[in-house]
């Protein structure tokens, strides 16, 4: 797996909580397996992390696509890829509203967090979609 990893630990501790959760009560049946819940928890946690890539640190949308394919070949197991990624996307948008008024609001702490976030950012995901040699 090529997932980064920071977004590998982000998705393990939330895919934790979801078993540690699911552990307590039984699953209904047609409910989707272990495997699977974490398979969708890593696609929402990594579309979370695009759509700040993209939209707080205007990562370059080619890029993003490139990160995209290689997370849907990272979590085969995911049960609706498209849904969980649209699901991470708009689970994103209070980030990225509060940076867009932290821009206008306090420009300095504005370029303080983008600076410390933004490189992190950049750099995951060029480690993820460079090809492996």
């Amino acid at each position: 797996m090529r997932i980064e990893h920071s977004t590998v630990l982000v998705s393990s501790i939330l895919a934790a909580w979801c078993l540690c959760a699911s552990a307590q009560t039984a699953m209904p049946p047609g409910h989707p397996s272990s495997k699977e819940l974490m398979a969708a928890e890593g696609v929402m946690t990594s579309a979370n992390i695009a759509r700040g890539a993209a939209d707080v640190c205007h990562l370059d949308a080619a890029k993003v696509a490139r990160f995209k394919d290689v997370v849907r070949t990272s979590y085969p197991d995911a049960p609706d890829f498209d849904g969980e990624w649209k699901l991470g996307l708009a689970q994103a948008q209070p980030a990225v509203d509060r940076f867009d008024k932290l821009k206008t609001s306090n420009p300095a702490e504005y370029q303080k967090q983008v600076g410390e976030a933004c490189p992190a950012l950049r750099r995951g995901i060029d480690e993820v979609t460079q090809p492996q040699q």
